[in-house]
């Protein structure tokens, strides 16, 4: 910071030096026409025309100089704007992505299912018996759900997976509908920010804000949302975000079926960038 100064200041010393040193010429220019003889003085009168030329150069070339010095000023004026712009920038980003992911924890804490079950512990509950209300809450709901969708698809081969898991999604869809719209949302919101202008910087930093996002998610959240993107809810706009940011680098895949995992590009498991 003090070297930049410096190098500021520099030209301004420079400036006020030669001015300085014209200011003397004048001066001793004054005292030799005072001292000379008439004839003398309008010899030398002549050959002060040419110096006084000369000044009057030096003079233009001091407000040429002076607009150039004004010109530096306002080139590092608005790189400092540009500079604090792209500061605010990103703490506006920061400030929307960890309220986003705070969010995603209250969507997630609010999910929660019930059914009624015998009290007796029975797997049917039958007309005699009085039925005991179950809850479950929270992340088990992604676990308790998927028992379902994964048997449904177990069991029903020759249907189409995407017409499977549609039924299955209806049951929850009031939650996991809002649940998926804001993970969307967090991931989209990395994806369309620049970083950096080098292509490289810029993937490397929204892969570190990715990362972040995927260990938001349990076993079973990526297992539902592997599926879900599979399904029209994600495949044009959250499958291809999937695949560029390796999104199930950790997803369980002995709970998939085998058939499945080759649905999505080897990207998506962080094996290679797409």
């Amino acid at each position: 910071m003090k070297s930049e100064n410096n190098k500021n200041t520099k030209p301004i010393s420079n400036f006020y030096i030669a001015l300085i040193v014209i200011f003397i010429l004048w001066i001793a220019n004054w005292v030799l026409l005072k001292n000379l003889g008439e004839t003398a003085r309008g010899t030398y009168g002549d050959m002060f025309g040419v110096v006084n030329s000369l000044f009057s150069g030096m003079a233009l070339a001091g407000i040429i100089y002076t607009i150039l010095l004004q010109r530096e000023e306002l080139t590092l004026t608005r790189n400092e704007f540009i500079t604090q712009n792209e500061t605010l920038k990103f703490q506006r980003f920061e400030n929307t992505f960890f309220n986003l992911v705070s969010i995603h924890h209250q969507i997630v804490n609010a999910i929660d299912t019930s059914k009624f079950v015998p009290k007796s512990g029975r797997p049917f509950l039958t007309s005699k018996e009085e039925p005991m209300e179950l809850v479950t809450k929270g992340r088990d709901v992604f676990k308790e759900q998927f028992k379902y969708l994964i048997s449904s698809i177990k069991h029903h081969k020759s249907t189409p997976l995407e017409e499977i898991y549609l039924k299955n999604y209806e049951v929850v869809q009031t939650d996991f509908g809002h649940y998926f719209r804001n993970y969307y949302r967090i991931i989209k919101l990395i994806d369309s920010m620049v970083f950096h202008s080098d292509e490289k910087k810029d993937f490397e930093t929204k892969y570190h804000y990715t990362s972040i996002a995927r260990a938001q998610l349990s076993d079973y959240e990526l297992l539902w949302l592997f599926y879900n993107c599979l399904s029209s809810n994600g495949v044009e706009k959250f499958k291809p975000l999937v695949e560029k940011y390796a999104l199930f680098k950790n997803l369980p895949k002995d709970k998939l079926m085998e058939v499945h995992e080759e649905l999505y590009a080897k990207s998506a498991y962080g094996l290679e960038r797409k």
